[in-house]
């Protein structure tokens, strides 16, 4: 069963792997994003992809022989992490802290990085070193893509972000046993707010407090994570996408049988002792992680938005 890192907490060893675990899931992706773990290196799945055909027949009546078609797929682990390297005078003049907060921010890079190869991970242009995000997975060659944009000529120019395509979004992802989310950037989510303030269009945004407390946002009944900057402080989701200025909502459901990242035991922290070369304490980071599709039609992506126009109904 996939648990989210909060749930997993719950059977954390050691205070050191409570708090990896607490900075990780510090981010709204990795706060609710459920992970499976395997053993291997990877995990082989099959993916329904049409229905047997269902008949009514009369008594003595004969039953068609019929079969659903499903497809055999397969999700590799990914190798992430680093290599920490402190001074041995400032474990000395400042004590244990010193290390803590070394390893904090590497686990927080590791954090927004996730988070960007979530959304534009590609395994082609990284030569296998990374998982396929969501912007590579969903294309404007497959069913669940919608496009935003205003057709002309048979060609999309981005448009502002219209409510009726986000419900048509909402309506193209499927959540069976999963909950549905909405991610987006802080701009997108700006043009959300702006629009459902808009009298003539009046969106659904709701504020309500999760179980942590928190105060969420949601549209609908849906609620809304935010993917802002990765490790290098570089935007995740700008305006650049589709050969012009646009970006993307996508909507993902989260769940066993849906979209769920896999890992091989949680993120291992091992303390290699003081180096030979210089005074310096190493340290070394590493999780074996990755992103599984279990059902094809647990994504989808509403592109072409352009995030400087006003919200259309």
């Amino acid at each position: 069963m996939a648990l989210s890192l909060l749930q997993q907490a719950q059977f954390a060893d050691t205070g050191e792997q409570l708090a990896i675990i607490n900075e990780l899931s510090a981010g709204d992706l990795l706060n609710v994003l459920p992970f499976r773990n395997i053993s291997g290196n990877s995990i082989s799945f099959r993916r329904e992809e049409a229905l047997p055909d269902v008949q009514y027949r009369n008594i003595n009546g004969e039953l068609s022989q019929s079969y659903g078609e499903v497809s055999m797929q397969t999700e590799s682990l990914k190798l992430m992490g680093g290599d920490l390297r402190v001074d041995k005078a400032l474990l000395t003049l400042e004590g244990p802290e010193a290390m803590g907060w070394n390893i904090q921010a590497r686990v927080r890079a590791m954090r927004m990085d996730f988070e960007r190869t979530f959304i534009n991970g590609t395994e082609d242009d990284t030569k296998g070193l990374e998982f396929n995000g969501l912007r590579s997975r969903i294309t404007n060659e497959t069913s669940q893509f919608v496009d935003n944009g205003t057709e002309s000529g048979g060609t999309y120019t981005s448009a502002g972000l219209s409510f009726e395509k986000l419900d048509e979004l909402l309506d193209t992802v499927d959540a069976t046993g999963g909950e549905k989310f909405l991610v987006m950037s802080k701009k997108m989510r700006r043009v959300l707010t702006a629009g459902s303030r808009n009298a003539t269009i009046n969106g659904g945004i709701n504020i309500l407090t999760d179980g942590l407390g928190r105060q969420r946002m949601m549209y609908g009944d849906t609620p809304i994570l935010i993917v802002d900057r990765d490790s290098k402080n570089v935007p995740i989701l700008r305006d650049n996408e589709l050969g012009n200025s646009s970006q993307s909502i996508y909507c993902v459901s989260f769940g066993d049988t849906d979209t769920v990242g896999i890992q091989n035991g949680t993120i291992a922290v091992r303390h290699l002792g003081e180096s030979t070369a210089r005074p310096e304490v190493v340290t070394r980071i590493e999780w074996y992680c990755g992103l599984a599709v279990m059902n094809g039609r647990s994504v989808g992506r509403l592109a072409n938005i352009n995030t400087g126009a006003a919200a259309t109904a």
